[in-house]
């Protein structure tokens, strides 16, 4: 069984508030931090994903410097 839900517009006798430059400030303030945070989490998120491909790509490869033994 299905219910129908009906939508009624209220009006609106909310105030608009004035906004002075110092919310504004605070807010790009606000923002600034937050895209400073992000840019730290995916400078350290791309630094373990570069070990992450150092380490599996040197199991692929072949060691470069090979010993071998001497006979006497």
């Amino acid at each position: 069984m299905v219910k129908k839900i009906r939508v009624l517009d209220e009006p609106m006798d909310e105030e608009i508030e004035q906004v002075d430059m110092t919310k504004l400030y605070e807010l790009a303030k606000t923002m600034d931090w937050k895209l400073w945070e992000m840019l730290q989490i995916m400078q350290r998120f791309e630094r373990k994903i570069n070990v992450l491909d150092d380490q599996s790509i040197g199991e692929d490869k072949e060691p470069t410097v090979k010993t071998t033994r001497r006979v006497k």
